[in-house]
């Protein structure tokens, strides 16, 4: 995933916020557990996400817990961690180590494919230093592996596609977590809302991302999906007039709210729990939030604060 899914922070209330960076500190705690001190490289605020919406769909049991920071003993941190040897508290956070180590091992085999240079070497590094972490989180959750690699293979057939489309390449992303947020549902009413939200998440994701690097992917004349739908085959390698990008930014934000329309009435059918409200800000705030900073502000990815 991609780091687009936080919490919009000026809508929250400062418990909520707490609550919130305490399962992220907790989340980096877990992949230090699971999978090595130096995995904690890997955390991201979308298996935060991830990781919240399996608490919620239990009830898990959890407390807050003060101590110092795992990797500046310098600060403290509170961490939302399990409490009572809660086991579905402590599977959340196993899950979402897990999926974290397996996004970002196939995110780096992606960037080594597709980049030149030292980014491509980096990428293959990186990737090596992180092999046995990925053996065992495999290993751990297969089902995760096998989403995630099939969203690789229909994410490479369908961006070669004769006939490129928005749907067709936003399908591999929207599937892979179709299948991991149904898998968190205990009987078909739960796995069917899960499903839902699992998939315009993903499809979201995806084109999010896409908007976000659209520009980008023009001048150095990669693939983009938005290129074929906007008509901008002439403009590769090109700066886009303002004129043009303002209309490619209304295009895609309207392609965005079609899947958030469909998203949000998924979540208002998630269960009640000690994480909803958060949930909530998070697909009702955090997302068009961040539609507004890419699409209207042109606010790049380094530049993004929480």
């Amino acid at each position: 995933m991609f780091g687009y899914v936080r919490p919009f922070k000026g809508e929250m209330l400062v418990k909520e916020y707490d609550a919130y960076k305490g399962v992220y500190c907790q989340l980096c705690r877990a992949l230090g557990k699971y999978y090595g001190f130096p995995m904690r490289l890997t955390l991201s605020y979308d298996c935060t996400l991830y990781a919240m919406l399996a608490l919620n769909q239990r009830d898990a049991d959890v407390k807050a817990e003060k101590k110092r920071c795992c990797c500046n003993p310098m600060k403290k941190c509170t961490y939302v961690c399990p409490a009572n040897e809660d086991v579905f508290a402590e599977e959340a956070f196993h899950k979402a180590a897990a999926l974290s180590i397996i996004m970002t091992v196939h995110k780096l085999r992606d960037t080594a494919a597709d980049e030149d240079g030292l980014k491509a070497f980096g990428a293959r590094v990186l990737r090596l230093f992180a092999r046995r972490a990925m053996k065992k989180a495999s290993n751990d959750y297969p089902f995760m592996a096998d989403a995630v690699q099939k969203m690789m293979d229909d994410q490479a057939d369908a961006e070669h596609a004769k006939e490129i489309s928005i749907d067709r390449c936003s399908a591999p992303t929207a599937e892979m977590l179709q299948t991991i947020c149904a898998e968190l549902g205990s009987n078909a009413g739960e796995k069917a809302v899960l499903s839902e939200v699992g998939y315009f998440l993903g499809r979201w994701i995806y084109i999010m991302d896409a908007a976000d690097d659209l520009t980008d992917d023009l001048l150095q004349q990669k693939f983009n999906p938005f290129i074929q739908k906007l008509g901008l085959e002439s403009s590769r390698g090109l700066h886009l007039l303002p004129e043009e990008r303002k209309r490619a930014d209304e295009e895609c934000n309207a392609v965005l709210n079609g899947s958030l329309a469909r998203l949000l009435p998924a979540v208002n059918l998630l269960p009640s729990g000690k994480f909803t409200r958060i949930l909530e800000n998070i697909f009702e705030k955090g997302l068009p939030e961040m539609q507004r900073e890419i699409l209207f502000l042109h606010i790049k990815k380094e530049k993004r604060h929480d």
